[in-house]
């Protein structure tokens, strides 16, 4: 008995770009290899595991062989790239499942399925990595993480340290982060935790000073890496876990683990409490807000789209990224960006009436409790002369008239722009005819 059956790295057409999922048997012996236990519950890691075949699984391997062997269905003519290949009647048949009927194809998933976890189960490791979340701590700057690499097979594992995996956007990005869920939530999105640590702070570089991590058989290395790459999130208890996108080299046997995904234990998750919300002091928010409008920039709210979170947005015209407009201006998610002109007031005073789009630049005004008429002093948007400073960053002199016939458009002193600390006094801006107060316009 003899055949092969390979997903995931065959996507693209090139073998072992992407660490394939492959069972395999020979004889009756069963060959499993995970690159890719992203999204797979049951299975945590990746490896390449090996399973003596014997009664019941026997028996599984030999249906599924004879299935491979099915004649192809005339009428399939859409590709699904996994490749099989099989021994039949003497003869190697090699293609694409999807050349088979419906039925067997189903047939052969559940079998697949099957032997794939028997193999990840009972197997022997011949080759196994994992990754484990052990730790999350605040730090003055950011969060300090601690995780660990486990090498249970019986081959040497090499790989880079995490700080110097590539991160730039792109089909060889590297990824290694924390994600999960507040405990008892029922998955909503306000309740997600999320925290990168690819390219970020190695603690202690000379724990490997060029930059390479050898993983001897049965060992494992523990890394500690400094982060303030981390989506907000509410204080409470958080079942969370770590996953990784990486390049990989196993010493000793030729195999297709070069590029893998994998993640730790779904079924045994670090529960890790946070005491307080993220952020919640000035210089978490500012941290946090200069991290997330750079994320945000590369999705932009075109006129006619929906607003996807809450925030203070800055124009910007659909002509030039050079034309921005000076004021920000709050939504909601939810909201529809319009589709008319907008007037866009420059930094330089030039004004524009044109169709433009919307960038998140900041936290909107945020009442301290819900239905509170006080807001979190650093995320205000207006302040009174000679008060202190709530919010680090650039203001202006905002100008309204006490014309009490009507309400005509606030007036701004460009010459009064000001770049002030949070803390420091307020400059003075009195007008006996007007109102006047302060707007801020960006960090």
């Amino acid at each position: 008995m003899q055949f092969a059956y390979t997903t995931n790295g065959v996507a693209d057409g090139s073998m072992n770009t992407y660490g394939n999922n492959e069972i395999s048997v020979s004889g009756d012996v069963l060959t499993v290899v995970i690159g890719d236990s992203d999204g797979n519950r049951n299975i945590h890691g990746v490896g390449i595991f090996e399973l003596k075949l014997l009664n019941k699984n026997l028996e599984s391997a030999k249906q599924l062989a004879s299935l491979l062997c099915s004649p192809k269905d005339p009428d399939s003519n859409v590709i699904v790239p996994i490749l099989y290949g099989a021994k039949c009647n003497g003869e190697m048949k090699n293609g694409y499942i999807s050349d088979l009927s419906r039925d067997v194809q189903s047939k052969i998933s559940t079998l697949v399925d099957s032997l794939t976890n028997v193999g990840v189960q009972d197997g022997k490791k011949v080759v196994k990595l994992d990754l484990s979340l052990v730790s999350i701590d605040r730090e003055k700057e950011g969060f300090l993480v601690s995780f660990r690499f486990s090498n249970s097979g019986d081959h040497p594992i090499t790989f880079k340290t995490p700080d110097r995996w590539e991160i730039r956007m792109g089909r060889y990005m590297d990824i290694l982060g924390v994600n999960g869920y507040r405990v008892g939530s029922p998955g909503n999105e306000e309740d997600q935790f999320g925290l990168a640590l690819a390219g970020q702070t190695l603690v202690d570089p000379k724990q490997f000073p060029d930059g390479d991590i050898t993983l001897a058989p049965h060992s494992a290395t523990l890394l500690k890496m400094k982060t303030t790459s981390i989506g907000n999130f509410r204080a409470g208890a958080y079942d969370l876990n770590i996953g990784a996108f990486m390049n990989i080299k196993v010493i000793g046997i030729e195999s297709s683990l070069l590029r893998v995904d994998f993640h730790s234990d779904y079924k045994n998750p670090t529960r890790i409490t946070f005491d307080r919300d993220y952020p919640s002091t000035p210089e978490e928010r500012a941290r946090w807000e200069a991290m997330h409008k750079a994320e945000m920039s590369w999705q932009p709210v075109k006129p006619g789209d929906t607003f996807a979170e809450d925030g203070l947005y800055r124009a910007v015209s659909m002509n030039s990224s050079l034309n921005r407009s000076l004021q920000l201006t709050p939504f909601k998610a939810g909201d529809v960006a319009t589709t008319d002109k907008v007037s866009l007031l420059l930094d330089d005073g030039l004004s524009f009436n044109v169709p433009v789009r919307w960038e998140w630049e900041a936290t909107a005004p945020t009442p301290v409790k819900q239905w509170s008429p006080d807001m979190i002093a650093d995320t205000v948007q207006f302040c009174e002369p000679d008060a202190e400073c709530p919010r680090s960053g650039r203001w202006v002199k905002r100008i309204r008239s006490r014309d009490g016939y009507g309400q005509k458009p606030a007036r701004y002193d460009l010459a009064s722009l000001v770049t002030l600390r949070r803390g420091e006094l307020m400059p003075p801006a009195r007008d006996n005819m007007n109102w006047v107060d302060w707007e801020w316009v960006g960090a």
